[in-house]
């Protein structure tokens, strides 16, 4: 069974250059660091009420373009999953604070362009409460061009409730929204060629213009708050220098 999102991850040459912008765009330091020596790879994780924010480099000697190259679910027993698309299982030893944290993995082979992953860990601390005013992932956004495969997969085989599904005439294209552990998978399917994509993040905030300020204050570009798509939501689009992510903050009234 999914029970919520488990990690969003952000692959970087420089963990340091990484850490000091993500953490001045969340007003927050780090709650943990982990090297893993089964996977080669050490990163940072930043702690939210729905998920954790993670930023890796790899050890491996590889140099890859910045990006946000995956997310992961959190699942209690992933021998009760039954999933059709081809997939690898592995196990993976996280050194952290002098403890060390098994995390059983399937890897499920979604896009050749991100990584979507299942977890499940002999221990995890559920305590995800955050007081800043950055506190939430409020949605994540895939681009794909394959809607019903990804309603099978998602839906169907991994047990994400899919609670919206329709055809946005306005830009001629599907829109679904899974929802799991108080975030939304939002899909985009206008049908343009090549491999699904993760393309952008949206931040749950609890005061959007004070948000605002603050990363004006910071050296952030962002732009004028106005009222979001849905009802009763306030939205501003921050636009990073260093991170091509495209960001959008929310807050709901």
């Amino acid at each position: 069974m999914i029970k919520s999102l488990d990690r969003i991850s952000y692959l970087t040459n420089s963990l340091e250059e990484a850490e000091k912008t993500f953490s001045a765009f969340f007003d927050a330091n780090p709650s943990k660091k982990v090297i893993s020596k089964d996977q080669n790879y050490e990163s940072v994780l930043y702690g939210f009420e729905n998920m954790n924010f993670e930023i890796i480099r790899k050890n491996d000697g590889s140099s890859e373009e910045d990006k946000l190259c995956g997310f992961s679910l959190l699942s209690d027993d992933l021998t009760g999953l039954n999933i059709s698309t081809s997939y690898d299982e592995y196990e993976n030893n996280e050194e952290s604070d002098n403890k060390t944290q098994l995390i059983k993995s399937i890897d499920i082979k979604q896009s050749p362009d991100f990584q979507l992953s299942v977890n499940e860990y002999e221990e995890l601390d559920m305590n995800r409460s955050n007081d800043n005013n950055l506190f939430a992932l409020d949605h994540l956004v895939l681009t794909t061009n394959k809607s019903d495969v990804l309603i099978n997969l998602y839906e169907k085989e991994l047990g994400i409730r899919l609670a919206l599904d329709q055809f946005v005439e306005k830009w001629g294209g599907r829109m679904l929204f899974f929802r799991t552990g108080h975030a939304t998978i939002e899909v985009i399917d206008n049908k343009v060629e090549g491999n699904d994509q993760f393309w952008g993040l949206a931040w749950k905030t609890k005061d959007i213009r004070k948000k605002r300020e603050y990363l004006l204050e910071n050296g952030f570009n962002v732009t004028d708050v106005k009222d979001g798509r849905k009802k009763d939501t306030l939205v501003a689009t921050v636009k990073f220098d260093e991170i091509k992510i495209p960001t959008l903050l929310v807050e709901h009234l």
